[in-house]
């Protein structure tokens, strides 16, 4: 089950969505596995009940998925792995608002939400970790995803979590997805406007969202670009290239919302 940190902590007991969670939504298809906790279950049914979209209806409309439709997954009409695009981010080396992202979360074509139902929209940030039981090092990122602002966006900060774990980095020795790795744990989250993912940088809260990615894997020793062997986290480079003419401003803007976890190590 899915235990939530609460705002402001830094715990690294276990959170995330249940081991199999992500292996059932791929082969299965089930809504209540990507849920991945009673929480993010009751949430989605309330939202069922209430005749109103659920997180899991905005995931599919925004990003062209499929998890919602169960009978779809029973008879085999989709891929047996999970899409592309469910969470954009990631903690590769972003330079700046020319980056082009890895994925492009929109609006997708079949499904146009009315004027009502975009108002209420908003992206959500997130910065999560995932334990390596064999190294007993942590990975460190981030990732986002399209919310629905009248609705808890503690629980939709889960959510964009669950989805990510399920589709993540494959540019590890030890790929997070793999055994040795924990369920990814929330850290904390902050919420903006852009639906559209190319207007990231619009948001202040993509800025603080990336000055916090990078204080994490700072304060747990740096990622391996930077310090070399015996390696202290599982991050192959930086969150943010030190660089980056943005980075100073990521990590005051961090440090302006979540207190510093680290002092800022870029040029």
């Amino acid at each position: 089950m899915l235990r939530l940190v609460p705002e402001g902590g830094t715990v690294a007991g276990e959170v995330g969505a249940g081991g199999a969670a992500g292996e059932l939504v791929v082969t299965g298809g089930a809504v209540v596995a990507a849920a991945g906790s009673v929480l993010l279950l009751c949430f989605t049914v309330e939202a069922a009940v209430d005749g109103s979209e659920t997180p899991i209806d905005i995931a599919d409309e925004f990003y062209g998925t499929h998890f919602g439709d169960v009978s779809g997954w029973v008879q085999g009409r989709y891929p047996s792995h999970a899409p592309n695009g469910a969470g954009a981010g990631g903690s590769s080396a972003q330079t700046g608002p020319t980056y082009a992202p890895l994925a492009s979360p929109g609006v997708s074509p079949e499904s146009e939400p009315g004027e009502d139902t975009r108002k209420r929209r908003g992206r959500i940030y997130v910065t999560y970790r995932k334990l390596n039981k064999n190294t007993h090092r942590y990975y460190l990122g981030r990732t986002s995803m399209v919310v629905d602002l009248s609705r808890s966006l503690r629980e939709q900060a889960a959510l964009a979590v669950i989805f990510r774990d399920m589709n993540h980095h494959v540019d590890e020795n030890n790929e997070p997805r793999d055994a040795l790795f924990k369920e990814a744990e929330v850290d904390e989250f902050d919420v903006g406007a852009a639906i559209d993912y190319g207007e990231r940088y619009g948001d202040a809260a993509y800025g603080r969202i990336r000055g916090r990615e990078q204080q994490l894997i700072d304060s747990h020793g740096g990622a391996q670009s930077d310090t070399g062997k015996p390696y202290r986290t599982e991050n192959v480079v930086r969150g943010v290239a030190k660089g980056n003419p943005w980075g100073k401003r990521f990590h005051e803007a961090a440090t302006e919302r979540w207190g510093q976890l680290h002092p800022y190590t870029g040029y």
